[in-house]
């Protein structure tokens, strides 16, 4: 019987089943677009403010301070003038006779309290001290809304107009937390002060926004500390070790007292180590200031400040060494080596077009309460 040897065909694969095709989805969205940079500018010269700086100075001792005021004006309008943003000038729009008011005021005040403070010092010093204190936060308050008012770019002013409440919250209430707890609140205060400062503000019709860290805050105050406890420490062994080099020194040439080496040996470290602790609050503003333009923005422009606290320290003590050994002659070389600086490390991250701010109406303001800041050193130097 033959055998069938034949292999059976295997049967077809049934068809494989496809998903239905999808809807077609949205398309994707185009990136954001890269904001633009617009860097500070300042065009001023040493030489040329020098002589607006040296016929100022003229004519206010000639005018036995009246001039002083007209003085001011010049100055504010030479370096507004000379700072330019996006193709256009900063503007100064104090009038000289209210700045004239305005100091006459704080000066009578300014007086008042230098001769009381030699005549009648329990009767009228002290009560005025009081009284100026107490009257800070209001005073810090209405400077800011006379600066804002006065200061104008693209032909539109600034303005500030939170309250004296919050005022008196963020420059007296929580300033006073500090002391009990041993300065270690500062970062929290300033926080606060900055959010009022940069919130308060409005410019053509918008107003800053501001969203700063706490722990970013912390951060240069614990270095501060650091470095301050870690000097501290130094002072004390180096004055310690240069006494001891210092007596045997003495006692090897034989003399009555110390010489001038073994004074060397044990005040230059002292005084090297002094310059330390002035520069740690220079340190601590100029990385809070970098902190303060990073945390806020105007609409949807941000912005960008990029100060280096070793360039600044630098900057502040060759400009305090020059201005003494030219008796006082660098004070407008100084001015605008400052002013240069600082505009060369900020710049507007503009995220659209910069002509969508429009006028508001403002009412005048008056100069008194910011000339008595001036006049009796009381700035905290917050202002934009």
């Amino acid at each position: 019987m033959d055998l069938d040897t034949t292999a059976a065909t295997p049967s077809a694969a049934p068809p494989t089943l496809q998903p239905p095709p999808l809807p077609p989805g949205p398309p994707p969205l185009p990136p954001l677009p890269q904001p633009t940079r617009y860097p500070l500018q300042f065009t001023g010269r040493a030489g040329e403010f020098f002589g607006i700086w040296f016929v100022n100075l003229v004519l206010s001792v000639l005018t036995l301070g009246i001039y002083s005021a007209w003085a001011k004006v010049r100055t504010e309008r030479y370096f507004y003038g000379n700072t330019w943003l996006a193709g256009a000038p900063f503007e100064y729009l104090a009038s000289p006779i209210a700045i004239l008011k305005g100091r006459l005021i704080a000066y009578a005040v300014a007086i008042a309290l230098g001769l009381s403070a030699h005549f009648q010092v329990w009767v009228v010093y002290l009560p005025l001290i009081l009284l100026v204190l107490l009257l800070l936060p209001w005073l810090l308050q209405r400077t800011l809304r006379f600066r804002a008012r006065y200061s104008a770019w693209r032909g539109l002013r600034f303005r500030f107009d939170h309250g004296v409440f919050d005022a008196y919250l963020n420059f007296m209430f929580r300033p006073a937390l500090q002391l009990p707890t041993l300065y270690l609140l500062a970062p929290w205060v300033r926080l606060h002060q900055h959010d009022y400062v940069v919130t308060g503000h409005r410019f053509g019709g918008q107003r800053f926004g501001f969203r700063g860290d706490l722990g970013s805050y912390f951060i240069p105050f614990l270095i501060c500390i650091g470095i301050g406890f870690g000097a501290y420490i130094a002072m004390i062994v180096a004055a310690g070790l240069g006494a001891v080099a210092a007596a045997a020194l003495a006692g090897g040439e034989g003399g009555d007292g110390p010489s001038g080496t073994a004074l060397a040996m044990v005040l230059v470290p002292i005084i090297a180590i002094y310059l330390v602790f002035l520069a740690l609050p220079v340190f601590l503003r100029t990385r809070w200031t970098n902190l303060m333009w990073a945390s806020s923005w105007l609409g949807g422009h941000r912005f960008e400040c990029t100060l280096r606290a070793r360039d600044v320290i630098w900057i502040y003590f060759s400009n305090g060494l020059a201005i003494v050994f030219s008796l006082g002659l660098a004070v407008p070389w100084a001015m605008v080596r400052i002013a240069r600086y600082r505009a060369r490390h900020w710049a507007l991250l503009a995220a659209g077009d910069l002509d969508s701010f429009v006028a508001e109406a403002q009412r005048e303001e008056g100069a008194a309460s910011a000339e008595l800041v001036d006049a009796l050193d009381l700035d905290v130097d917050l202002s934009l």
